[in-house]
């Protein structure tokens, strides 16, 4: 089962289906910020240190 494809001109993967095989987790990251989403609408933000 094919999920998606990579765009070689954009430089990403492009997910075509909503129903992959496992999780499909993408993070943003900063110094001071951090956030997990799923492709199942679930996710968290940090803001500073988790610690």
């Amino acid at each position: 089962m094919q999920s998606g494809y990579f765009d070689d001109k954009a430089r990403e993967y492009v997910i075509t289906r909503p129903d992959t095989p496992l999780p499909w987790i993408n993070y943003l990251s900063s110094r001071v910020f951090f956030s997990l989403i799923c492709n199942t609408g679930s996710g968290y933000c940090i803001n500073n240190d988790a610690r």
